[in-house]
This record gives structure tokens, C-alpha cells and sequence, in this order.
């Protein structure tokens, strides 16, 4: 298949952006707002436009995928900045 070579960058660049989904998070808590993961994930998508990671020389997040990508991690990032139960539907 592929080597852990190479994912290793897209993985490191996935933690990026977790860590950024995971500060937007904890500003909005702090701020008393809803955290509300779809709204996060909008913000990850528009940062990770122009982002085109690839492996094995192919390329690998089309746009359905890089929303899935941002609404996954915005995901973790509220369950772990607000907790599962705690969080906005």
C-alpha cells in the first residue's frame, strides 16, 4: 500500500490542524458562545483550502474528503475541549 513514510506528513499537518480546531474550541468557550463543531468545521475547511497533500505522488483530499477531514477533527476537538455530553447538536 503506502508506507509510514509517507503519511507521516499528512498526519502531521491533520495535528495542525486539530490543534487549531481544539484553540477555536476553547476561545469560544471562554467567550461563554456555543461550540457548535460544524461551525468550527467551516473555519478548518477554509484553512485547509489550497492544502493538497498527496502520497505515492497522488493527490489525496478532493473537497468531499476535506470537508469530512475538518468535520472529523472539529469533532474530536469539542468532545475533548467540551466533552461528549456537553456539546452544541
Amino acid at each position: 500500500m503506502f508506507s509510514t513514510a509517507a503519511v507521516l506528513p499528512l498526519v502531521a499537518r491533520l495535528g495542525d490542524f486539530l490543534r487549531s480546531a481544539g484553540e477555536q474550541a476553547k476561545r469560544a468557550v471562554a467567550s461563554g458562545a456555543v461550540v457548535a463543531p460544524d461551525a468550527i468545521a467551516s473555519v478548518l475547511e477554509r484553512e485547509m483550502v489550497g492544502w493538497n497533500p498527496s502520497i505515492a505522488g497522488r493527490e489525496v483530499l478532493d473537497a468531499e474528503t476535506r470537508r469530512a477531514a475538518a468535520r472529523f477533527l472539529a469533532g474530536v476537538a469539542v468532545n475533548v475541549v467540551v466533552g461528549k455530553k456537553e456539546k452544541a447538536a
